[in-house]
């Protein structure tokens, strides 16, 4: 048997840690003339801070005000992608915003009351707060004065709504409605309604004019019209083999809008009778990309949203008929709501921007982006023509 010298064994050893030395040794040589080099042309180090993007996670619209409270929400930082919240109050009509620092609330879902002074805020604990005093935009700020609806928690909230007249907050999640009175500071009522996990969410939840009714979804599926003093069903509308996804309300010609969950969506317009009565048959059914519209405050037409060859568009619909009137070509991400005030429709979309259009004149009049708004520190931002 041939035996190894010894010496030749340690050659090979210092000949390995020799070479890993010297290159070690090169790559910190690099590293150094470099950092020297970045040093010295003012370079410091800074945390990422990019806006990553900003959307809406809700927003509360008043037709006659003009004025929304929208929860946005933001990734700002590209390495931990932390996520931020905040309410941000906006007057449509003279095309301004401003934030109202409520972070630490960590806010899910606002309504906006009907004279814009009050916010009904849900947070990540679950609770009902009111902020109060938000208008005029010049004093707003995340004010001193909040107050929580006593034993009023809701977890999951998917919409928060005022009454017309103020007194009253509705709620709804997956599984129940809530009715609260302001004035009393109490629970009125609690009902449970359908859930079809399959199907989506559910979120029918209007008030009548007069705010002594409340329309939401029955537990058999289609929705319901309820007393808010006797807490009875007064009347059952739409078809119970769907769930129910949205409705809006409309009293004027007592029309009801009904959006079924399904893909694609249907929207339905079923005329509202007055008086206890079964299921009214509807007028006219209509696809649409997303469970949202808006109907005008005449009467003459509805808005719903429509994808068609990889655009998303604006479908004006004959109120009556629901024949189609015209499109308007929208925005470049999906739209999330609508909502119209006088002769003015506004659109949202999933990006955070909102458009605002002339329906007489069938044209874009201005759009607001809130990616651009919170990349400026500036509180008070005009919208972009």
């Amino acid at each position: 048997m041939r035996i190894q010298r010894p010496w030749m064994t340690w050659k090979h050893v210092t000949d390995f840690v020799a070479l890993w030395g010297l290159l070690l040794g090169g790559v910190l040589v690099l590293a150094g003339a470099e950092a020297i080099v970045i040093w010295g042309t003012g370079f410091r180090y800074q945390p990422v801070t990019e806006t990553r993007s900003v959307w809406f996670e809700d927003l509360s619209f008043n037709r006659s005000t003009g004025m929304a409270a929208v929860v946005v929400r933001s990734k700002l930082n590209a390495q931990t992608e932390g996520i931020k919240s905040d309410i941000v109050l906006m007057n449509l009509k003279t095309h301004e915003a401003i934030s109202l620092n409520a972070y630490h609330l960590q806010p899910y879902a606002v309504a906006l009351s009907p004279d814009a002074s009050t916010i009904a805020v849900v947070g990540a604990d679950a609770k009902v707060r009111l902020l109060t005093g938000v208008t005029p935009m010049a004093h707003a700020k995340m004010m001193a004065e909040i107050k929580t609806i006593d034993g009023a928690t809701i977890h999951d909230p998917i919409q928060v709504l005022f009454s017309p007249d103020g007194e009253k907050l509705a709620a709804i999640n997956d599984n129940d409605v809530w009715v609260w009175s302001l004035t009393e500071n109490r629970l009125l009522h609690q009902y449970p309604h359908r859930h079809v996990t399959h199907a989506g969410t559910q979120k029918a939840l209007a008030f009548s004019a007069d705010s002594q009714r409340i329309l939401s979804g029955n537990v058999d599926g289609g929705i319901s019209i309820r007393d808010l003093k006797s807490g009875k069903i007064l009347k059952r509308i739409a078809s119970s083999e769907r769930s129910i996804f949205d409705a809006e309300y409309f009293e004027q010609g007592r029309f009801l809008m009904v959006m079924n969950n399904g893909a694609p969506h249907e929207i339905s317009l079923y005329p509202v009778e007055s008086g206890p009565a079964n299921a009214d048959k509807r007028r006219w059914a209509c696809r649409a990309s997303a469970p949202v519209v808006a109907i005008d405050e005449r009467g003459d037409w509805a808005a719903i949203a429509s994808y068609r060859h990889g655009k998303h568009l604006i479908c004006i619909l004959d109120l009556q008929t629901g024949t189609e009137q015209c499109v308007l070509p929208a925005h470049t991400t999906p739209i999330m709501g609508l909502a119209t005030s006088d002769r003015t429709l506004y659109s949202w979309d999933s990006g955070g921007t909102i458009l605002e259009w002339d329906m007489d004149a069938k044209t874009r009049t201005r759009s607001f982006s809130v990616l651009e708004w919170v990349l400026n520190s500036v509180e008070t931002t005009p919208a972009v023509p």
